[in-house]
């Protein structure tokens, strides 16, 4: 409405500047977009190491962004149901999301397995329900699930329960199929009626969401580990503040910079209100 221009599935492949300031973007198809201000939602290892020319990055820049660490791996299902969910606390399919563990334990065991590169026993299964806040994500009787694992491993050493054939440990078919029969064993236990009602499910391994987005490295939904080295002042680099980088008129924003993931698009914000002004 006004008068921008929202292009989609265009891969950026350079950020263009002039004399130490952006002056727009290159994309691999040749062609490039002049602009005075560049706003780039990557990661620090994205933006530092392939979309600006060396020249662009200072040594300490370069040499903070090769020690940027990248976080525990995602892995996602997605669920069709032909009937509700029958929770055996019925109150739960009123829950848009929760997070299902035997207790404590069980999450520092199962974050303790994923760290030492081994498929967890019985991961925390973080189980959202769109119907129960938006009924029409589906049709009238029917049901959606997503569920989300967050202690997974980058490369597969093994299996804590010694069930699954890790192969190579690269993300295969059947280790994430096979995984997520895990998954909807446990989730079962609480959804009785789970397994008789699925017709249709979407595995997502870490693979395939690095595949899907390059800033999910080795499938880090957050973009960088979130540990206080890499938090608050530190995120993305010590030596980069408020969002700017090395080059004027480019921004770094997303769950790579400050104040690091979450639902609020802080950084988006910050820079929107510098801009502004």
């Amino acid at each position: 409405q006004h008068g921008a221009i929202i292009q989609t599935g265009a891969d950026v492949v350079e950020i263009l500047t002039e004399n130490g300031k952006a002056a727009g973007v290159k994309l691999a198809n040749g062609h490039e977009l002049p602009a005075n201000t560049v706003i780039a939602n990557v990661t620090p290892t994205h933006l530092y190491q392939r979309l600006l020319k060396s020249e662009n990055v200072p040594t300490n820049i370069a040499k903070e962004t090769a020690d940027f660490r990248y976080g525990r791996s995602c892995m996602m299902v997605h669920i069709a149901m032909d009937e509700k969910p029958r929770w055996a606390n019925p109150k739960m399919g009123e829950v848009a999301l929760t997070h299902l563990t035997s207790g404590l334990n069980s999450v520092t065991k199962a974050v303790s397995e994923a760290e030492r590169g081994l498929l967890p026993a019985e991961p925390t299964i973080c189980v959202v329900q769109p119907c129960a806040v938006d009924p029409s994500r589906a049709p009238e009787g029917k049901w959606i699930l997503w569920l989300q694992m967050l202690e997974m491993p980058k490369t597969i050493q093994g299996d804590a329960k010694g069930e699954i054939e890790v192969g190579d440990g690269s993300w295969s078919e059947s280790i994430k199929d096979a995984l997520a029969d895990r998954l909807i064993d446990q989730l079962s236990a609480v959804i009785p009626n789970l397994k008789s009602a699925i017709s249709w499910r979407k595995v997502i391994s870490p693979a395939d969401l690095e595949a899907m987005n390059i800033n999910l490295v080795g499938g880090d939904p957050y973009s960088g580990s979130c540990a206080i080295n890499q938090q608050l002042i530190y995120r993305p680099l010590p030596s980069l503040k408020n969002h700017n980088t090395t080059v004027k008129g480019l921004y770094h924003i997303g769950a790579s910079t400050h104040p690091g993931p979450g639902l609020g698009g802080m950084s988006g914000y910050l820079v929107a209100k510098k801009l502004a002004k």
